[in-house]
């Protein structure tokens, strides 16, 4: 699909707040709520939007995700296909992509600790698949910021510090409502609050109240679309950075460049083989090759290494676990 100029700046809108209204985001883009409502009922139709969701501070609910990237070695096509699917299916695989560089396949899982991450490891890939594994390298999610894209609307400077998917020290308290409220909006960022009232017997103000206060704790951050890269027409990209000053001023600077860059959307900070993860898009590989050049002149004295993956397939992508 090719998108338009008023697709896009729909698309960059609900990236910021997918609860906006058609006719809040009419006022936005200078448009006419008839006009939004036609272009976002056909980016859901052809599944450019593929669905609204809350970003939750996963560490906020005692979510952890821990990541493993693999390359294979003399793995069968139908062994492909069997270990796919039952990643797929597993609750605690929330992200999972193929990829062209170092790396064939990264997979994130949703575990409450390391231990529980150490057995879903092995219960799902090196106990049946371990034989065609050749290499790999685990690292665990600190913090992450979630961006919208502006390299759509080329905008050149950010209007939000990003919406933080990770990072807290301590678990909040939560009651059993605001827990059942949490698994019914998990895939529906743009709920109504009198069906999630009647579904779990409550009154609205109720609902709202208990919605308010995770929103209030920073346990919901905000609400953003999932979109398909492809069919917006944009490559999609990973780029790690390692450091060798691990300076606090030093790793500042890098991050601050990293997050005034338009092409990325998400910015994790890491503990493994490298410090800092972007998740870039754009519509050529030679606008992310230029930004992980950039990087590299930029600070030849504080970074170590930078590695560029083309994601191929997005295969999953799950912003809270099937199992919480």
């Amino acid at each position: 699909m090719s998108s338009t100029k008023i697709d896009r700046k729909i698309i960059r809108e609900l990236g910021n707040n997918a609860r906006l209204s058609y006719k809040e985001l009419a006022e936005k883009i200078n448009s006419k709520k008839e006009i939004i409502a036609y272009h976002i009922t056909k980016l859901e139709k052809e599944k450019v939007i593929t669905k609204y969701i809350p970003v939750f501070s996963q560490a906020r609910l005692g979510i952890f995700v821990h990541k493993i990237y693999l390359r294979f070695q003399g793995l069968p096509a139908e062994k492909e296909i069997q270990l796919i699917e039952e990643l797929r299916e597993s609750p605690y695989v929330n992200w999972m992509a193929r990829s062209v560089g170092t790396w064939d396949l990264m997979i994130a899982f949703y575990c409450r600790n390391i231990l529980e991450f150490s057995k879903r490891k092995n219960d799902l890939l090196f106990k049946k698949y371990g034989q065609y594994i050749q290499d790999y390298t685990v690292s665990i999610l600190e913090d992450a910021l979630i961006y919208t894209r502006d390299y759509l609307t080329n905008a050149s400077a950010r209007d939000r510090p990003g919406l933080i998917y990770g990072g807290s020290l301590t678990e909040e308290k939560i009651d059993e409502a605001q827990r059942n409220i949490i698994r019914l909006i998990r895939n529906d960022g743009r709920y109504e609050a009198t069906e999630l009232a009647r579904e779990l017997h409550l009154n609205v103000k109720t609902v709202m109240t208990k919605i308010k206060d995770l929103e209030h704790r920073k346990i919901v951050q905000g609400y953003i679309a999932i979109v398909d890269q492809k069919k917006l027409g944009v490559q999609y990209f990973k780029i790690d950075i390692s450091f060798q000053d691990h300076s606090d001023e030093q790793y500042r600077k890098v991050l601050e460049y990293c997050k005034h860059n338009k092409y990325v959307v998400n910015l994790m900070k890491s503990v493994g083989d490298w410090e800092i993860e972007l998740e870039a898009e754009a519509e050529t590989v030679e606008e992310i090759y230029q930004l992980a050049k950039d990087l590299r002149i930029r600070f030849p004295t504080i970074i170590k290494k930078v590695e560029l993956h083309i994601i191929t397939d997005e295969i999953k992508v799950d912003y809270l676990p099937a199992w919480y």
